[in-house]
């Protein structure tokens, strides 16, 4: 389906400069956390976006709880959806904005937040709970 899309319609400049971008690899931030021990877990959010990959980085008797309003989507992501994707199937495709996502102690965010550049500052959008429920999301993504 996405790949119908982009034959049929003409992308924006901004939109093919976008598609150009390499993918941010996080190893060195992540490595350095991990030794200062500031991270319980870690999902890169690759095929199967957010939905698959943030489940997989938590036991089975946690939730993690998901505010999609906290995301902030990518204009790429913002024209995909214009071109009728449902938000189930644009979160279950690509990740939306959110190339990475660490699961910490709310009280190390501050010190993680050193660990990256401007560009890719950490911003919270979610949390972890006890339950069976293995993903909630709420609210809506702002496209």
């Amino acid at each position: 389906m996405v790949r119908d899309i982009l034959k049929k319609n003409k992308l924006p400049f901004i939109i093919k400069k976008n598609l150009l971008n390499p993918t941010k690899i996080y190893v060195n931030e992540i490595l350095n956390l991990n030794k200062k021990k500031l991270i319980n877990s870690a999902a890169n959010i690759t095929g199967g976006g957010i939905i698959e990959n943030v489940i997989r980085s938590i036991p089975n008797n946690l939730t993690a709880n998901i505010d999609l309003s906290k995301i902030k989507v990518q204009k790429i992501f913002s024209w995909l959806k214009s071109k009728n994707i449902s938000d189930k199937e644009m979160l279950r495709t690509f990740n939306c904005g959110v190339g990475f996502c660490i699961i910490a102690k709310r009280e190390n965010f501050k010190k993680i937040k050193k660990y990256f550049s401007k560009q890719f500052h950490p911003y919270e959008i979610g949390f972890i709970s006890k339950g069976t429920k293995r993903l909630n999301l709420y609210n809506k993504l702002k496209w």
